[in-house]
């Protein structure tokens, strides 16, 4: 089960433990945290190019981590973490230097088998 996270809870470390489970159950892993940030949903393309609907939400927070995993040629990825009123309501990938530069999480074998990253 996936719970949520708050502001208020952003100190205890209990947000870094739910996006570590998050990403955990599509079989990712983070490296470090690269940034936070608040982000109005319209017309928000790296959402909706992975297949997520962000239409119920004005603005959603963002977390976005460098992961473990890597491209194949040695090219860096990250996820990033959607949450509105401290819940997890989704996220995607992306690659550095790839188009269209962002997948669904649950793209990893797929991109695995694809010979895109190692893994």
């Amino acid at each position: 089960m996936l719970f949520g996270c708050s502001k208020e809870t952003d100190h205890s470390g209990q947000n870094l433990v739910n996006h570590v489970e998050y990403l955990k159950s599509f079989g990712w892993h983070i490296e470090e945290k690269m940034n936070e940030r608040t982000q109005e949903t319209k017309n928000f393309l790296p959402a909706a190019n992975a297949g997520i609907d962000l239409k119920p939400y004005k603005e959603i927070e963002i977390t976005t981590y460098l992961l473990k995993e890597k491209q194949i040629k040695g090219k860096k990825i990250y996820a990033s973490i959607y949450e509105y009123n401290g819940r997890i309501i989704g996220g995607n990938g992306q690659l550095e230097e790839w188009e269209p530069g962002v997948f669904p999480l649950k793209d990893k074998k797929r991109l695995i088998d694809a010979g895109t990253i190692t893994k």
